[in-house]
């Protein structure tokens, strides 16, 4: 994270959600590196400093830490307004928070199903919401809202979980016209990562099995052959938060092995 690097998303303000860990803490670092000046939010204060103070310790003043439960509406006025406080502005909204609850029809509580869509979808919601006068009041930006493979496909046994992203993926769209319709200069975009080497992961391992075991199971679902990196994600982060997808607006940007292509038969 050299000062003296001109990176990608260099001089732009972004604030990522759920930066405390998993692909949040990835995308925070590699957003720090590339240039931007982040506001990293979770709901655990703790784990968000920890972000925060990793990237200040390479290059000081790059980031800031904020307590954000991303359901709240109060807690996004509150965090918008630190990050206009401390950095003038906001380019860059990564809606990464989430929480990841198996199960099907049939075995899926409703309690569980509520609070998948409150955490994965309403989060979403507000974030955009209130974000968007800022950003246009900054002279437009990026939205980047993550969904997930699931949201594409259908999976009878991830019924909460691939619906939360499916209404991420159509809010998305919707977003993208609403902004440019009205020449806000804004573009919104979702990601759709297949299966990620993060905490998101834990509950295949704790179904049973190492974590070695699980990974090789998950892999051999991808015709690739490999669970993704952070870095495989945060890459396309980084190219939708820069000016290089300045054309880029409603967009899937599918990162996922080729899982989504369609069924690969065994040789």
């Amino acid at each position: 994270m050299s000062g003296d690097t001109v990176g990608r998303v260099e001089g732009k303000i972004a604030l990522i959600t759920g930066g405390g860990s998993g692909l949040g803490r990835a995308s925070a670092i590699h957003l720090a590196q590339e240039g931007a000046r982040v506001v990293v939010s979770d709901l655990n204060e703790e784990t968000a400093a920890e972000t925060a103070a990793s990237i200040n310790q390479i290059r000081q003043g790059a980031a800031i830490s904020a307590r954000h439960d991303a359901t709240v509406e109060e807690d996004w006025k509150s965090v918008l307004e630190l990050t206009q406080s401390k950095f003038g502005g906001l380019d860059v909204l990564l809606n990464n928070a989430g929480i990841s609850i198996g199960g099907d029809i049939e075995s899926t509580e409703f309690a569980e199903w509520k609070k998948l869509q409150e955490i994965d979808v309403d989060s979403v919601f507000w974030g955009c919401k209130l974000a968007i006068p800022y950003m246009r009041d900054s002279g437009g930006g990026s939205i980047i809202n993550i969904s997930s493979t699931v949201g594409i496909l259908g999976n009878p046994l991830t019924l909460g979980y691939g619906t939360a992203k499916a209404a991420v993926r159509s809010m998305t769209k919707s977003i993208a016209l609403h902004c440019a319709r009205h020449k806000y200069n804004i573009r919104c975009n979702s990601v759709h990562p297949t299966f990620i080497k993060t905490p998101l992961l834990d509950r295949f391992t704790e179904a049973g099995g190492s974590e070695e075991e699980t990974y090789k199971t998950l892999a051999d679902l991808i015709p690739l052959g490999e669970i993704l990196e952070t870095k495989d994600v945060t890459y396309g982060i980084i190219y939708l938060a820069s000016d290089e997808s300045r054309m880029m607006t409603g967009a899937e940007f599918v990162i996922d092995g080729g899982l989504t292509s369609g069924y690969m038969p065994p040789v």
